[in-house]
């Protein structure tokens, strides 16, 4: 294996690691939700709005009304939402977070704790090591999208 295979293995692992940090604060402080999925994006949606129906939201979030229900029972019983009848329509069901649930999209994991090991030329030296890298993956990103879209048109 030559550096450059063992370097892409360490990044690689590096990715995952951050990702199970990432979990595994959001376990801990929020029972697991991710604000990217299922209950997670239904609590940033929400964080966006007052109040809204349910078949509103079901609506705004493509989801199926009882895929929506499940989870929205599942954050109803752990106190991120509140649920009531509207009042201009009994059969309606009014959405609203809780304290809690207006709390949970801008919580996130301090990640400035992984660099307290370093010395500030260090973290330099990461930072810009880091944007070299994210420069070139951009680069890439948008050749390979550039690449489909002559396919596409070919």
């Amino acid at each position: 294996m030559d550096g450059t295979e063992n370097l892409t293995e360490t990044f690689l692992e590096m990715h995952h690691l951050m990702h199970e940090y990432h979990m595994a604060w959001y376990r801990k402080n929020f029972g697991g939700i991710d604000p990217k999925h299922g209950q997670g994006r239904i609590l940033t949606a929400l964080n966006r709005m007052d109040a809204v129906s349910q078949k509103e939201l079901g609506f705004i979030m493509d989801m199926r009304p009882q895929s929506l229900g499940e989870l929205l029972q599942k954050l109803e019983a752990h106190g991120f939402i509140s649920r009531r009848r509207a009042p201009t329509d009994k059969r309606s069901l009014i959405i609203e977070l809780t304290e809690k649930g207006r709390q949970f999209p801008h919580s996130r994991p301090d990640y400035e704790e992984l660099f307290l090991d370093m010395s500030e030329d260090e973290r330099e030296d990461l930072r810009c090591l880091l944007q070299k890298l994210s420069g070139k993956l951009e680069e890439l990103t948008i050749a390979l999208e550039n690449d489909d879209e002559e396919e596409v048109t070919d």
